[in-house]
This record gives structure tokens, C-alpha cells and sequence, in this order.
């Protein structure tokens, strides 16, 4: 159901700025927080922010 208002993904405002540590469409690591690189698991993104 396109209409229903949970089928919409939210947006964010930039990659870089963007809160949300959940996004599948995340393209660059957030900016104000520090992030870790576990090579033997892989999650939505690479890394880990924390």
C-alpha cells in the first residue's frame, strides 16, 4: 500500500549530519560521532558509529 504513510522512507538532510544510524542509503559516516570497523561482520553500512 504506497499510500499508507510507513511505506515512506524518512530523509535525512545530509549523509555526513544525518542522525540516524539505521539507513540502508547511508553513503558517508557521520561527521560528529566516531565509528569502528569490525571486519568480520557486516551490518547495513561497514561500520559501526558510535
Amino acid at each position: 500500500d504506497l499510500a499508507a504513510a510507513a511505506a515512506a522512507t524518512r530523509i535525512g538532510i545530509s549523509c555526513r549530519i544525518c542522525p540516524r544510524g539505521d539507513c540502508d542509503q547511508r553513503a558517508f559516516p557521520p561527521s560528529d560521532r566516531p565509528i569502528s570497523v569490525d571486519p568480520d561482520s557486516r551490518g547495513i553500512v561497514p561500520y559501526r558509529v558510535g
